[in-house]
């Protein structure tokens, strides 16, 4: 595992001596430094970018029929302002679609697709414009789950994919899954080829999506980029997850958006150096990510226009 010792105040005692001793840590806010240092190590480990020391493998396996959820004798079932709150050991998850079968004290149910709203492993909640009922015990009646597209994992510092296989079983060999940023249902059932992270419930569970359904038990293998789940919030915080070896990269990232929020020509060249640094040391990128991120990173920072701007300025219009 990588070593990340390097504290935020390291780098702004660095800075200081490249700003004329000008303190980037201003009261109790301790900005700009703060957020120059969270912009530069977000950056870094945003995409494009997929780094070694910074990944985690995230398994799980499909199956070939949706989830079922057959209630039992101690069913509760209740609507009250339009939510639907149904007491019944289940495994669905959050912003899953169920339908409703098979009720006899409730059956205003049957025939109705639900979404859930929360989940737990004894009960769901769900949106709905039928009228208030209830409580009223059912033990005849069973939700189940609409498509077997969608998988829980829990993986609270998901960033990006890096890339997703799956295995067939049948042709025992692993199959690239194409990375999309939106999937819809779908109702044919085939070996999956698409995968996106679809939702995330708030408590680091990410909900994947994938497509065609699968019509078989396939194994899921998705190489993903993490990210902190928390923000750099003091100057005694180290720049982890980014290792040592970095510091020569992020340093001048941080300086460079230091002489950008002092207006000092020098943003230019410190940019930069970080620029060639950090797309240096990125491998496998290819060119089309290569101009994304730069573009981006032009358009946050402002540099086209002060490149622009300054060779205005030299050319004396």
């Amino acid at each position: 595992m990588a070593i990340s010792t390097v504290k935020i105040s390291d780098t702004i005692e660095w800075s200081k001596r490249l700003m004329f001793n000008r303190n980037p840590v201003i009261g109790n806010s301790l900005e700009p430094a703060l957020t120059a240092a969270n912009m530069v190590r977000q950056t870094i480990l945003g995409p494009p970018f997929d780094w070694w020391w910074n990944n985690e493998e995230v398994t799980f396996q499909t199956t070939s029929t949706p989830n079922a959820t057959v209630a039992s004798s101690t069913t509760s079932i209740s609507i009250l302002n339009g939510v639907l709150t149904a007491t019944v050991p289940n495994s669905f998850f959050v912003q899953e679609p169920v339908i409703a079968s098979g009720f006899t004290s409730v059956t205003q149910l049957n025939g109705v697709m639900f979404e859930t709203a929360t989940v737990s492993s004894t009960n769901f909640t769900a949106s709905t414009t039928l009228p208030n009922s209830g409580p009223t015990s059912d033990s005849t009646g069973i939700f189940t789950a609409l498509t077997n597209q969608d998988y829980v994992t829990a993986t609270p510092e998901f960033s990006h994919i890096g890339h997703a296989s799956v295995y067939d079983p049948v042709a025992k060999k692993w199959f690239v899954l194409e990375v999309e940023n939106d999937l819809s249902l779908d109702s044919i059932t085939d070996r999956p080829r698409f995968i996106n992270p679809h939702t995330e419930d708030a408590n680091g569970n990410m909900h994947w999506r994938l497509m065609p359904s699968p019509d078989n038990n396939y194994p899921v293998s998705i190489h993903i980029q993490k990210t902190p789940s928390t923000l750099i919030v003091g100057v005694n915080s180290t720049w982890a997850p980014i290792p040592d070896f970095m510091q020569t990269i992020y340093n001048w990232g941080f300086q460079a958006i230091m002489w950008l929020f002092a207006d000092d020509a020098r943003f230019q060249f410190g940019n930069q150096k970080f620029l060639a640094g950090l797309l240096g040391r990125a491998q496998g990128l290819t060119e089309e990510e290569r101009n994304t991120f730069l573009n981006n990173w032009s358009d946050m920072t402002g540099s086209q226009r002060l490149m622009i701007q300054q060779g205005v300025q030299g050319r004396g219009v």
